[in-house]
C-alpha cells in the first residue's frame, strides 16, 4: 500500500512539475514590440531624447537594406520582413491591392467566402490577389504572411496599433495599413488591434491628420497584456515626410519638432512598461523621399532589450558586416525570439557586436557606402569607356597601319599602347584604393586616379622594355591581392567602388561578379607570363589555380557560386594545355564531372558550415521546393543578362572584343597565328580564359558583367602584342630604307 501511494505521489509530483516547467518555459519568453518610424533617417532618431538617452548606454544599431521584389516601397519592405524573402505587391486599377481592415459582420462574410478562412480582427481583403502576385509573377515567388503563421500555430497572438493614412488633394482619405503586412498571417489576418479609430484632426500636423498618442498608449499596454508580438506604426513621420513639399524650412521644423516630441513621450512609455525578456524593435521601413532621390538607400534600426548588456552594432549572417542587416533579417529574428524559426524564410538571425562608438562607425560607414554609389556609375562608365575607346581605336590603328606616315607611326602607336594598359590596371587600383579609407566623393576619385598613375609608374619603371612583364606582373598583383582579401574577410572588395554595392542588395559579400571575371582572366594570364618566362615551375602553377579556387568559392571566403563553375573550367583547362595534353571530348566530359564535383564539395561545406552562403541557401531551397529551384533559378540569371544586355554599360566591352578578335583573326596578317607561335604557353591562357568567359556568361545571373573584366586580360595583351608587331614591322622597314 506504501508503495503504491509512493508511487501515485511520484506520478503526480512529475506531472506537476512537468506543468511548472512549461509555464516556467513561456514565461522565459519574453513579448516583442515592433515600432515603426518610417521615413526617418538615423540622423533624425538620434534626435529623440529617448533614442538618444537609450543608445548612449545600451542597444544595438543598425543600417537595413529596404529591398523589395519587382521594386522598392514601404509595402514592399514590410512585406518582405514577414515573409520568406524579397516580396511584392499585387496592383489593381494602378493601386496596390492593399485592403486591410476590422471588418464587419458583412466584411467577414464576404473574407471568409474569398479565402475559405474565418476571420480575425483585422483582416487583408485583397490578400489572394498578392499572394498569386508573388507566387505567380514574383522573382522570388515569396510566401507572405509567413512570421504572423508561424506564431499562431505555436499558440502566440500578433496585434497592430496605427497607420499611415493621409488625405489626399481632393481631401479624399488614402488608407496606408501596410505595418499589417509584417504581423499578418499566411491568409492576411491579425489576431487583435486598432487600425481604424487611431488619429485625430490637428491642422497644426501634416495633411491636417495626427496619430492619437493618448489612445496609441492605452492600446499598446491593452495589447501588451493580451497579445505576443505587437506591431506599431507611429504613422506621423511618413505623413511628415509626404507633406514636406508643401511646407518651407521653418513650418517643417517646427512640425518635425511637434512629431518627435509625441513620438519621445510614447517611447517613454513603452521603455517603462517592458520587462527583462521583452524585445523592442524601432525600425524605419523605408527612408525619406530625399534620402533615396539621393542614393541614400538604408534605413536604421535600433533593437533593445533590457537581457542584452552593452551596446553596439547589428549584423546577420546575411550581410556578414558589421552594422548592416537586410530586412528579410526581422521577421526571423522577431521569430527567434520565440524559439521558433521557419526553414523556407530566407533572412538569418541578427547577432549583436558590442562596439562603444557604434553611431559614429554607422555614419561613416553610411557616408563612404553613399560616396561609392554616386559615383560608381560616372567612375565604371568613364572606365568602361576609355577601354573600349582605346581597343577600338588600336584596332583601327593596326588595320590602317599601312596607311599611317612613318613619321608618326611609333609615336601615335606608343601612346596607343600606353592608354590601352590602363585597362589592365584600373582593377587593381580600385582594389588598392580602399585600404585609404577615403569616405568622401572628391578624395575616392582623387585616390583611384592617383593609385593608377603610380601602379603605372612602378610597373613601366620595373619592366621598361618589356610590355609583356609589365601587364604580367600588374594581372599577378592582382589575383594575389584579391585572394589575400577574400582570405581575411574582403574588406577591399565591400569597399570597391567596383564591386557590388550593399545597399542594392544583390550581394554583401564575398568576390562580386565584376571581379569574377577579374579572377579568372588575371590569374590565368599571371602565370601563362610567368611560365613563358619560366619563372615558375608547372606544378607550383597548378597548386596556386587550386588556393585561388579555394579563396574564391570557398563559403566564408570569396563565396562566389559562379566563380566556383567558371573559375574550375578555366583553370583546369589551361592546366591540361599546359602540360600538352590534348582536349578530347573525354578530357572535356571530365572537366565538367570535375567542376560538379567541385560544387558539390562547395555546397557541403557551405551547408555544413551553419551561416550558409548563396550556394547553401541554393541548395537548401531544391532540397525544400524541388528541382523546379534550378529552373527558377536559370530564369532569373537569363533575365537579369538580358536586362544587363540593354543597358549596361559592361556590354560595349563585349562587343569591342568580340569585333577585335573577329578582325585579328581574318586579317591576312594573321596576329593570332603570330601569337600562337612566339607565345605558345600565353596564347593557351587565352583560349582558357576564353572558355571561363563563356561559361561564366551562362552560369551567372551578371555573366555579361563578369565575362567583360575577363576578356580585359585577353584583349589588351592580344591589343599591345598586335602593336608590337607592327612597330617591329615599322622599324624593319625603316632598316631597309636605310640600307
Amino acid at each position: 500500500m506504501f508503495k503504491k501511494f509512493m508511487s501515485i505521489l511520484a506520478s503526480l509530483f512529475i506531472i506537476f512539475s512537468s506543468t511548472f516547467a512549461n509555464v516556467s518555459a513561456e514565461q522565459t519568453k519574453g513579448k516583442v514590440i515592433f515600432i515603426n518610424m518610417s521615413r526617418t533617417n538615423l540622423e533624425n532618431m538620434m534626435s529623440i531624447k529617448e533614442i538618444k538617452m537609450l543608445l548612449e548606454k545600451e542597444g544595438y544599431v543598425g543600417l537595413m537594406n529596404i529591398k523589395g521584389d519587382q521594386g522598392n516601397d514601404d509595402a514592399r519592405s514590410l512585406a518582405t520582413m514577414g515573409a520568406t524573402g524579397r516580396s511584392t505587391i499585387a496592383k489593381f486599377d494602378d493601386k496596390d491591392a492593399v485592403d486591410f481592415i476590422e471588418p464587419n459582420k458583412v466584411q467577414k462574410k464576404e473574407y471568409e467566402t474569398s479565402t475559405g478562412k474565418k476571420a480575425k480582427k483585422i483582416v487583408n481583403m485583397e490578400s489572394n490577389r498578392t499572394l498569386n502576385e508573388n507566387i505567380e509573377k514574383g522573382e522570388f515567388e515569396s510566401t507572405l504572411g509567413v512570421v504572423g503563421q508561424v506564431l499562431s500555430e505555436n499558440g502566440y497572438k500578433t496585434s497592430v496599433i496605427g497607420n499611415s493614412d493621409y488625405n489626399d488633394y481632393n481631401g479624399n482619405l488614402v488608407k496606408n495599413r501596410n505595418i499589417a503586412f509584417a504581423a499578418m498571417d499566411n491568409f492576411g489576418r491579425i489576431d487583435d488591434g486598432n487600425i481604424e479609430n487611431i488619429n485625430i484632426k490637428d491642422t497644426s500636423m501634416p495633411f491636417g491628420i495626427s496619430t492619437d498618442y493618448k489612445k496609441l498608449k492605452e492600446d499598446t499596454k491593452r495589447l501588451y497584456k493580451n497579445t505576443d508580438a505587437i506591431y506599431v506604426d507611429l504613422g506621423d513621420t511618413y505623413r511628415l515626410d509626404e507633406y514636406k513639399m508643401n511646407l518651407n524650412k521653418n513650418t517643417y521644423e517646427k512640425m518635425k519638432f511637434r512629431t518627435y516630441s509625441r513620438i519621445n513621450s510614447y517611447l517613454k512609455e513603452v521603455f517603462s512598461m517592458i520587462n527583462e525578456k521583452d524585445t523592442v524593435y524601432i525600425v524605419s521601413a523605408f527612408p525619406s523621399n530625399l534620402d533615396y532621390s539621393n542614393k541614400k538607400r538604408f534605413s536604421p534600426i535600433i533593437k533593445y532589450s533590457k537581457s542584452e548588456k552593452g551596446k553596439g552594432l547589428l549584423t546577420s549572417p546575411t550581410t556578414r558586416r558589421d552594422g548592416i542587416v537586410a530586412n528579410m533579417d526581422i521577421g526571423v529574428d522577431i521569430l527567434n525570439n520565440f524559439g521558433l524559426s521557419n526553414e523556407m524564410m530566407l533572412g538569418r538571425t541578427m547577432s549583436n557586436i558590442k562596439k562603444e562608438n557604434n553611431i559614429e562607425f554607422l555614419e561613416k560607414e553610411y557616408e563612404k557606402i553613399n560616396s561609392i554609389a554616386l559615383i560608381r556609375a560616372g567612375v565604371v562608365n568613364t572606365f568602361v569607356g576609355v577601354v573600349s575607346a582605346s581597343w577600338v581605336a588600336g584596332l583601327v590603328a593596326v588595320l590602317i597601319s599601312k596607311r599611317i606616315p612613318k613619321k608618326y607611326k611609333g609615336k601615335i602607336f606608343n601612346i596607343l599602347k600606353e592608354l590601352i594598359k590602363f585597362g589592365i590596371i584600373m582593377p587593381l587600383s580600385f582594389m588598392i584604393a580602399p585600404i585609404f579609407n577615403f569616405s568622401g566623393q572628391i578624395s575616392m576619385s582623387i585616390c583611384v586616379i592617383a593609385v593608377t598613375l603610380l601602379i603605372y609608374i612602378v610597373s613601366k619603371t620595373l619592366f621598361k622594355e618589356d610590355d609583356l612583364k609589365q601587364m604580367g606582373f600588374i594581372a599577378l598583383v592582382t589575383i594575389l591581392l584579391i585572394a589575400v582579401d577574400a582570405v581575411f574577410g574582403t574588406y577591399l572588395m565591400k569597399n570597391n567602388i567596383m564591386s557590388y554595392d550593399a545597399m542594392v542588395g544583390a550581394r554583401y559579400y564575398g568576390i562580386g561578379n565584376e571581379y569574377e571575371g577579374v579572377t579568372i582572366g588575371s590569374a590565368v594570364f599571371a602565370f601563362a607570363v610567368l611560365l613563358y618566362y619560366k619563372k615558375i615551375p608547372k606544378l607550383l602553377s597548378a597548386i596556386a589555380f587550386v588556393i585561388i579556387l579555394i579563396t574564391s568559392a570557398y563559403p566564408s571566403m570569396g563565396a562566389n557560386v559562379g566563380g566556383a563553375i567558371s573559375e574550375s573550367a578555366a583553370y583546369m583547362l589551361f592546366i591540361l594545355l599546359m602540360y600538352n595534353i590534348k582536349v578530347d571530348w573525354k578530357k572535356a566530359l571530365g572537366i565538367i564531372v570535375a567542376v560538379a564535383c567541385v560544387v558539390i564539395a562547395f555546397a557541403f561545406m557551405d551547408i555544413s558550415s551553419g551561416s550558409p552562403s548563396h550556394l547553401g541557401l541554393f541548395v537548401q531551397q531544391i532540397m525544400l521546393n524541388g528541382p523546379g529551384e534550378v529552373i527558377l533559378m536559370f530564369t532569373r540569371k537569363i533575365q537579369m543578362n538580358v536586362k544587363l544586355a540593354q543597358t549596361s554599360v559592361w556590354v560595349n566591352i563585349l562587343i569591342a572584343g568580340i569585333v577585335i578578335i573577329a578582325s585579328l583573326i581574318f586579317k591576312p596578317n594573321k596576329h593570332f597565328r603570330f601569337i600562337a607561335e612566339k607565345y605558345p604557353i600565353v596564347f593557351k591562357g587565352f583560349i582558357a580564359s576564353m572558355i571561363g568567359c563563356i561559361i561564366t556568361l551562362l552560369v551567372n545571373d551578371s555573366g555579361i558583367v563578369a565575362a567583360s573584366t575577363a576578356s580585359i586580360y585577353i584583349l589588351i595583351p592580344v591589343m599591345v602584342i598586335s602593336i608590337n608587331m607592327v612597330l617591329k614591322d615599322s622599324d624593319k622597314e625603316k632598316i631597309d630604307a636605310d640600307r
